[in-house]
């Protein structure tokens, strides 16, 4: 038992006394070794014991070892160093065994020719003697003779295997072994019981030859390795691979197979790192990621050579892909490393992101001057009043054409319908939903066509049309006939309990001042066809739970799928490649209702891209499930339970074992990818992580330039100003209706009109109560106005009239970031 090695010569004691500052600091603890070295107790011609596979023999040793401490700096280390011997030194050896055989074969088994001498001191066995000599006058009769050449035969063979033992012909490799053991610990005592029990845990290779500690015997002790006069040589064995094994160290790869070999999954020890089960290698084409533009990063895996590599997968190969696995394993932060890496690649992105954590990990390394002018931010998490948000204004008809109408209604009727679960029972409930927006949108267009987009009614005008009759008759002369007669003669007929149905839908929304403000103003800002079209790098993070949110998604998601079949009037090889990333897709696809099926089986070819993260495949809706399935570029899974993880690996064809991604540890996934030659088979990742791969991009100094520069692109206001202006737009609405040209009935004939009239925003009104129309107000261009139905003001329900009616109190500038090529 020794302290610790020391490579260079002790330095001098200092005997100074320390300083004050130095009193309550724990002293360094010497760490104490003990050291053996292992070699053949017997000739190396004798065979230890061949030790089978099952149980694993390493069980015993990983068990020895399991209550090392190393937070505490203990250690147990075995090293097994082996040289393989030449085969011309092997046969000499053999020579030299047979020879020693024939010259003492007392000591040894019967040589071929030679009687056996056994238990007589004289040299000789008379019994053997008259044997022989009766065998001889037999002669060849019974066929003696044949009997005799075959026990020669027999006894050859034998004779030959027991003379040089493991080392017969037909023997495996030989090798020369050395076998050193060194522990590590505070105490000195417990440095010893550890080596102690790492020479027990080899005990069960003691056969006709065994391990024992080397050292010399001096007939009352032995000098061990831990003797001053070996353990600087050991140590430097030890440390730095010199091989200088002990005569007669001969063995074959069969008798020391078991420490060869590493543990295998009869191992029940606990203290195991466990390979994880079989996955097939990475694919050689796949690429190595350095940062290029048109990669898109998967992880590190393994190389051929040893070591890891950077992978990605091209982005032209990528359609859409589905991670999975348990939630904390590392999906949201596989996403965020890829969102990263596409933003900074110059393509459009756009993230849903529950909760708003991946926002607030992602920004300081978005904080570049370079891409402050494409990011928006949708915040929906914050209550607070002060909190600037951007706008969406679904109804809104601002750079609209009449056209759209249709499509803008049924989106937003199924987006409600869906996050409110109303099947084909909920008929008469759909279909005063869908009147009422039809109504509004088209009050939008008539409201936007004069010049007064800051007037446009919101979702939450829903509410209003369905509850105040004075208001929703001031509206009726702007709709289409077929509307009217639906407000005039259907409606009445409804029961009062219908109205709640829908208008629950509006009171939910307004539970929430973040969501109220993001869906009341009149002016949109953010517009996800243009964020498509210029690139924009998006991030919407809902709270993530309640229906309301589920509302929100719905929506976002249905006006995704709107925006990308638009893109039809776009030449296709203009369209700018635009990868959405859902995380949480469960709760989306709860809401959404088939919305994420089909874009995953139409938007392909306009170039829109779906990420999406889940913590079970099998709790997708049906359709959803099936449609990503289908098409999927890239499949990965983290750790799962056992039916998700046979969901998956039914996919890659039984290539992988259910248990395998199972026992998946936390940030390591496996996948397939889609490359030129079609679907990898699946392969191993380890994950990486935003800091590991972009601390080069972090910028938190920036964050709030890049604040500032989102307000800007957002044109955001706080919520305090939008919930304002939404309690104040009923009766200012209702107040421009009364001065707004009214358009000629459907049932009018066309010849009434001028030839050359035409419907252009060139011709639309200026504002009336604007600063350069008149107050009262005629039609200029749109015909003579008809005499309205109800002039009184009436009851006003969503908010209190604005005493000072300052009509560009809030009338905003157009948004520069508005898609242009839609302008109606």
């Amino acid at each position: 038992m020794t302290t610790a090695p020391h490579p260079t010569a002790a330095p001098p004691v200092d005997l100074a006394k320390p300083e004050a500052d130095d009193h309550g600091k724990p002293a360094i603890q010497e760490m104490h070794y003990a050291r053996a070295e292992l070699a053949l107790a017997l000739p190396d011609h004798l065979a230890l014991r061949e030790v089978p596979l099952t149980p694993d023999p390493l069980e015993a040793l990983a068990n020895a070892v399991a209550d090392v401490r190393e937070d505490l700096g203990e250690s147990a280390d075995v090293v097994l160093d082996l040289v393989p011997v030449a085969p011309n030194r092997v046969s000499s050896r053999r020579r030299r065994l047979l020879a020693q055989a024939r010259r003492n074969p007392a000591d040894g088994p019967a040589i071929p020719g030679m009687p056996q001498q056994r238990g007589n001191r004289f040299g000789f066995d008379l019994g053997q003697v008259l044997s022989e000599i009766a065998t001889e006058m037999k002669g060849n009769q019974g066929g003696g003779a044949r009997q005799r050449q075959h026990q020669q035969r027999a006894h050859r063979v034998t004779d030959m295997k027991a003379a040089m033992g493991k080392l017969a012909p037909g023997a495996e490799p030989v090798f020369s072994m050395q076998l050193l053991v060194r522990t590590r610990a505070r105490d000195e005592y417990r440095a010893r019981m550890l080596l102690d029990q790492v020479l027990a845990a080899l005990e069960p290779w003691s056969g006709d030859n065994h391990l024992r500690p080397v050292g010399l015997y001096l007939g009352v002790t032995r000098l061990r390795a831990d003797h001053w006069l070996h353990r600087r040589k050991f140590d430097r064995r030890f440390e730095t691979g010199l091989f200088m094994p002990r005569r007669h160290s001969w063995v074959t790869a069969q008798e020391i197979a078991g420490l060869l070999k590493p543990p295998t999954k009869h191992n029940m020890a606990p203290n195991i790192a466990r390979s994880g089960g079989v996955v097939p290698p990475p694919p050689a084409e796949l690429p190595t990621w350095t940062g290029q533009r048109g990669l898109l990063p998967l992880g590190w895996v393994a190389k051929s050579g040893g070591g890891e590599r950077l992978a990605g997968v091209p982005l032209k190969y990528l359609l859409f892909a589905l991670f999975l696995g348990k939630s904390g394993f590392g999906k949201t932060e596989m996403s965020l490393v890829q969102a990263i890496a596409i933003a900074h690649g110059g393509y459009g992105v756009l993230f849903l992101d529950p909760h708003g954590d991946g926002w607030v990990r992602a920004r300081p390394y978005l904080a570049h001057k370079e891409l402050a002018d494409r990011i928006w931010e949708i915040d929906l998490t914050s209550p607070e009043l002060d909190k600037m948000v951007g706008s969406w204004n679904p109804l809104s008809m601002e750079r609209r054409r009449e056209s759209e109408i249709p499509d803008i209604v049924q989106y937003i009727v199924t987006g409600f319908a869906a996050a409110l679960n109303w099947s084909d029972s909920a008929g008469r409930a759909k279909t005063i939903l869908t009147r009422a927006v039809e109504s509004l949108v088209y009050l939008s267009w008539h409201v936007c066509r004069a010049g007064r987009p800051d007037l446009a009614p919101t979702v939450f005008q829903i509410r209003t049309i369905l509850t105040d009759a004075v208001w929703r008759t001031s509206v009726l002369p702007y709709l289409p006939k077929d509307i009217r007669d639906f407000w005039e003669n259907v409606f009445p007929g409804y029961s009062k309990e219908a109205i709640p149905v829908v208008t629950n839908i509006i009171e939910r929304l307004s539970s929430s001042n973040a969501i109220k403000a993001f869906l009341g103003s009149s002016r949109s800002t953010y517009d996800i066809r243009h964020a498509m079209d210029t690139g924009k790098i998006v991030f919407v993070c809902p709270a993530g739970t309640g229906d309301v949110d589920r509302i929100i998604s719905s929506l976002l998601i249905y006006d995704l799928f709107r925006a990308g079949l638009s893109r039809r009037d776009t030449p296709p090889d203009q369209r700018r490649d635009f990868y959405t990333f859902i995380d949480e897709l469960t709760s989306v696809d709860g809401a959404s209702k088939g919305t994420l099926a089909q874009i995953t089986e139409q938007l392909r070819k306009y170039n829109v891209k779906l990420l999406a993260m889940t913590q079970m495949a099998q709790r997708l809706s049906a359709t959803t499930r099936q449609g990503l399935l289908q098409n999927l570029s890239i499949l990965s899974t983290t750790a799962s339970d056992v039916d998700e993880a046979t969901l998956v690996t039914r996919r890659w064809g039984k290539k992988v074992a259910p248990d395998t991604i199972v026992q998946l540890n936390r940030y390591s996934y496996v996948m397939s990818v889609t490359l030129e030659g079609g679907t990898t088979d699946p392969f191993r990742v380890r994950g990486a992580s935003v800091e590991d791969l972009y601390g080069d991009y972090y910028r938190p100094q920036n964050e709030k330039l890049l604040t500032q520069a989102i307000d800007e692109n957002l044109q955001r206001r706080s919520v305090r100003d939008i919930l304002t202006d939404l309690r104040r737009l009923d009766p200012r609405l209702r107040r421009f209706l009364v001065a707004l040209p009214v358009p000629p009935d459907d049932d009018e004939p066309a010849a009434d009109l001028p030839a050359d009239e035409t419907e252009s925003d060139e011709t639309a009104p200026r504002d009336p109560e604007g600063p350069d129309g008149p107050a009262g107000g005629t039609a200029s261009g749109g015909g003579e106005a008809k005499p309205r139905v109800h002039d009184s003001e009436g009851t006003v329900i969503s908010g209190g009239p604005d005493p000072a009616d300052e009509a560009h109190d809030n009338v905003h500038p157009i948004n520069p970031h508005q898609n242009q090529s839609r302008i109606g």
